[in-house]
């Protein structure tokens, strides 16, 4: 069964008649241990992601084929609530009339 990416999507049986369709290698086997990751119009067979810990996550670095442990601030369920106080708005349209100086808190510019 052959498989077709559209410009580098996860491949499938079907193509339907827009052009960017390539055939791909069939999906290689994985070893015990090790899983199969379409990646960057590639099939990739790496080991699992780790388990991210606090204040750290696990990414793919295709580049050098290996996941890489990265340092992030927070996520938002870590991040303090933060509560806003509503302001007061002044209501009244100011309506500048030709001829009106123009002034910024009563003062002329």
């Amino acid at each position: 069964m052959a498989l077709y990416s559209f410009k580098g999507h996860y491949p499938v049986e079907q193509i339907d008649n827009n052009k960017g369709w390539y055939e791909v290698p069939a999906k290689p086997e994985a070893v015990e241990g090790k899983e199969v990751a379409w990646l960057n119009g590639e099939w990739v067979v790496r080991d699992p992601k780790p388990e991210d810990r606090p204040g750290f996550q696990w990414n793919w670095n295709h580049g050098e084929m290996a996941w890489v442990e990265c340092e992030y601030l927070a996520t938002a369920s870590e991040v303090p609530e933060m509560i806003l106080e509503p302001m007061p708005v002044d209501t009244q349209p100011s309506v500048a009339v030709a001829g009106d100086p123009i002034t910024i808190d009563g003062v002329p510019v």
